[in-house]
């Protein structure tokens, strides 16, 4: 017999109790309502809108390719998250307009201006190699989230203004923080949010630091995003939507995947060999090995599998449809969780173990690994990111060897993207060829 209170289990079972179950922990919340059989989407009331609750590759197919046309980006998730992608930046955008910025864009990431990256990139790892050099020698752990965060931070800029800022990424990075969790307050709120002071002193942040930076890196000859669109005549807040849309996408996504990533490949001694072992055989540092480097890969697919940093997409339907058995009508809010669709356990073996190995072999589902979207629409930066993140993960596992302070799965903070919302430090080894 149960024992619980009526009062507060109807509460809880209405739309607007959901909501704000929804709102206290997303994560909570996708897992509490995952049905015993995954292949029929969840209908759930929240507050005031219908939500369909998604979590089959099945799902993913038909959404991001085989009905594409029946499904829109969410305007409830746009509307909420202007603030960080601009209200013309390239996840806002559609039609021409994004086909126009996402072909300039893919233009820049040409081999050699991949090449280009990864001299950058390369220089920025070797800059923290004397803080963890030092560390070893202090018998210290290294939290490896502060740098590995401006890592990235200072590749997007040099991507989106060739410009290393390396002397802003402070700043920029509170500002993009604070404005992911304005933004991931406001997706779980009732209604809009109020006025926040400390969203617009982030946006004035960001907004003044990318116009100074812009003023004075078009004078330079070296590619860039900024450079590429304003050869193309565009007007400069169209310009400034884009610069903010690729430095929050291009940064905040790639850096919390590269942290999960690099803390899983720390917690495996085994992995660390392969990669290793993988990087001593490279003839070359450019894109042409890193892409030939198949196990550093698989590791970091791996680590996207596990902890997607889109941990769910969200889509909303243009007109009426049927998905898995299920009607959805015209105006509903669809989300994929990505989460639990690359964790199904009809396509991937003992799906919640950390297998680097994994990615070695072709996936059973073509959409049961979509941490990047899928279809027309998916990200445009999926193979910068990639290239960042084996490139750290390969000079990082060659020159050390790494064991994690916790024995056990980091935390997460679900805001519009995932993250870790606590320290993870890792203690360091030389490897013995770099022991002087």
């Amino acid at each position: 017999m149960s024992t619980g209170c009526p009062v507060t289990a109807l509460f809880k079972n209405n739309p607007i109790g959901r909501l704000l179950e929804f709102q206290k922990d997303p994560f909570a919340f996708f897992d509490k309502h995952k049905p015993e059989n995954a292949a029929i989407p969840v209908e759930l009331n929240l507050g005031f809108r219908r939500f369909f609750f998604c979590y089959h590759p099945d799902h993913a197919q038909h959404i991001l390719q085989d009905q594409k046309h029946k499904y829109n980006k969410s305007s409830l998730v746009l509307n909420k998250i202007k603030a960080l992608s601009g209200p013309q930046g390239l996840i806002q955008l559609v039609g021409e307009d994004a086909a126009r910025v996402r072909n300039t864009s893919a233009k820049l990431m040409s081999t050699d201006g991949m090449d280009r990256l990864i001299q950058k990139v390369d220089k920025f790892v070797e800059e923290i190699f004397p803080i963890i050099d030092k560390a070893i020698e202090n018998n210290e752990a290294v939290d490896l989230v502060p740098h590995l965060t401006k890592i990235v931070l200072r590749t997007a800029g040099v991507f989106v203004l060739n410009h290393d800022l390396i002397s802003e990424s402070e700043k920029l990075n509170s500002a993009f923080v604070d404005l992911n969790r304005k933004a991931g307050e406001s997706l779980r709120s009732i209604a809009e949010c109020p006025f926040f002071s400390s969203k617009q002193k982030s946006l004035n942040t960001i907004h003044t630091e990318l116009d100074r930076i812009a003023e004075e890196v078009l004078k330079d000859e070296e590619p860039s995003l900024l450079k590429a669109m304003t050869l193309r005549n565009e007007e400069k807040p169209f310009i400034r939507d884009q610069l903010k849309a690729f430095m929050f996408a291009g940064y905040d996504t790639t850096a919390s995947s590269l942290i999960f990533a690099t803390y899983l490949v720390a917690a495996s001694a085994s992995a660390q060999q392969s990669i290793a072992l993988e990087a001593e055989k490279k003839l070359q540092q450019n894109y042409d090995s890193l892409r030939k480097s198949t196990f550093v890969q698989s590791t970091y697919k791996e680590a996207l599998r596990l902890y997607p940093s889109a941990y769910f997409l969200p889509r909303e339907t243009n007109q009426d449809d049927i998905l898995g058995g299920v009607k959805i009508p015209k105006g509903s809010q669809v989300f994929l969780s990505v989460r639990h669709l690359q964790r199904h356990p009809d396509y991937f073996e003992n799906p919640n173990e950390f297998k680097a190995d994994r990615f070695l072999e072709d996936l059973k589902h073509q959409f049961s690994f979509i941490p990047f979207g899928g279809g027309p629409r998916i990200c445009i930066g999926a193979a910068l990111a990639k290239l960042e993140a084996t490139l750290v993960l390969q000079k990082l596992c060659e020159r050390y060897e790494m064991q994690t302070v916790y024995n056990r799965p980091p935390t997460i903070e679900a805001l519009i993207t995932a993250h870790t919302n606590e320290p993870l430090p890792v203690i360091f080894k030389r490897r013995d060829r770099y022991v002087s």
